[in-house]
């Protein structure tokens, strides 16, 4: 079941289903036992007998903070599930490092609209193994099979049509996910969406990304792995 409910503007509102009962400990001690509803960025909805009580993560205990971020994890999991059957009927491929390195062709997005994606964990910054590294910033994962790939660029600027044609070198625009890989940590896992271009020079297939999405930080990883609830 899932219902939206304001709260006026305390937090964003992330409206999820109603897990197991659970008792939440306060950090003066006090103990109240409810069903974790929603939760925002500073904030869990818990329900009691039909009744939403909101608590600041700042008077939970570190248990529970890593309980929520366990349920909010599996969540996320659901969501990206869905998608990959979406992104499975729309035709999309799911690159790993040895398939783009043998098989580009397979997951190439060149001459077409093919786009792919791969689940990976971030490793770095490394430009030094992609062309023209002014243009495009380049940064290594590891894929599901715990093999790394280093041709992973995103491009820096958009140019526009007057830069293109020689009339305005200023017509351009930063690539909002540069700030996005500059954020992103080791050991975060990401799922990375873009188009597979063979080049043969650089004895692998470039992953030009479209677009990011965070499936777990290095730090959500953590808070989850230290649930006492956690099997």
């Amino acid at each position: 079941m899932k219902t939206k409910i304001c709260l006026l503007g305390l937090f964003a509102l992330v409206t999820l289903a109603i897990a197991a009962p659970h008792t939440w400990t306060f950090q003066n001690g006090g103990t109240f036992e409810g069903d974790y509803y929603s939760s925002g960025t500073t904030a869990v909805v818990v329900r009691k007998n039909g009744t939403n009580y909101i608590f600041k993560f700042a008077d939970l205990s570190t248990n529970d903070l890593a309980y929520v971020a366990k349920i909010k994890a599996n969540q996320k999991q659901a969501q990206l599930d869905a998608e990959v059957k979406q992104m499975q009927q729309a035709g999309m491929v799911e690159a790993t490092a040895s398939l783009i390195r043998d098989f580009p062709e397979k997951v190439s997005g060149i001459g077409n609209d093919r786009h792919c994606w791969m689940d990976a964990k971030f490793l770095k910054t490394d430009s030094s193994y992609v062309a023209n590294p002014d243009f495009y910033l380049g940064f290594q994962v590891e894929d599901q099979n715990g093999n790394e790939f280093s041709y992973c660029r995103v491009q820096k600027e958009f140019l526009g049509a007057n830069f293109m044609n020689g009339t305005d070198y200023t017509d351009k625009q930063a690539n909002p996910l540069i700030s996005v890989v500059m954020a992103l940590k080791r050991g975060d896992r990401v799922r990375l969406i873009g188009k597979v271009l063979p080049i043969p020079s650089a004895g692998s297939g470039v992953f030009d990304i479209e677009r990011i999405e965070i499936i777990e930080t290095a730090a959500e990883k953590k808070a989850i792995e230290q649930s006492p609830e956690n099997p």
